[in-house]
């Protein structure tokens, strides 16, 4: 109760996060909480709403179970900067697991290459999202992505082949586009 008073969230999602994460990660009852609240801090530091933050990543449990290492702390930053950007946690591990299909993501970089008429390379992307750094995923894509003034020169084409070389919707990765700087202030 005390959490869900303190974040903003409710008692029943606190309690499942908590949870969670007390399962996932072998951390006592107090050790989630106080991570769930740090997570809470560097929300409002980074001007995101942090109940947001954390029902996107209570929501996303089996991001978590796939990507969380380092005791979450990584998966906080990673939630907290997709939210600068405008989209989900669900979103960035969906990229993640986009770029792991090998075959149909190293297909679909070349695709985009040639679409766009410059060299598109997500290899360091790929890494991120082998390694289940989703905060650096999100990095690389931003490097790739190029800015807001080149992503609306390019025709309707261009931004397909290039949303499915990140493994984002088009729309998402406009989204995306509009927030970069946001989320380049992430501390």
């Amino acid at each position: 109760g005390d959490l869900a008073k303190s974040t903003g969230m409710s008692v029943e999602q606190s309690a499942k996060l908590t949870g969670y994460f007390q399962m996932g990660s072998d951390m006592s009852g107090e050790q989630a909480a106080n991570l769930l609240k740090s997570a809470d801090a560097l929300a409002v530091a980074n001007g995101v709403a942090p109940g947001a933050v954390l029902e996107d990543i209570a929501a996303n449990t089996e991001t978590f179970a796939k990507f969380g290492k380092d005791g979450g702390q990584g998966l906080m930053k990673a939630a907290i900067q997709a939210k600068k950007l405008g989209i989900s946690l669900g979103t960035v591990a969906n990229s993640a697991d986009s770029l792991l299909d090998f075959q149909s993501s190293l297909n679909a970089e070349v695709e985009a290459s040639v679409m766009l008429g410059r060299q598109v390379n997500l290899q360091k992307a790929r890494e991120a999202a082998l390694t289940g750094d989703l905060e650096a995923l999100q990095s690389e894509i931003l490097d790739v992505v190029g800015s807001e003034e080149e992503f609306n020169k390019m025709n309707v084409m261009q931004r397909k082949a290039l949303a499915k070389a990140v493994g984002m919707e088009v729309t998402d990765l406009e989204k995306v586009v509009k927030n970069q700087g946001k989320a380049a202030d992430l501390q």
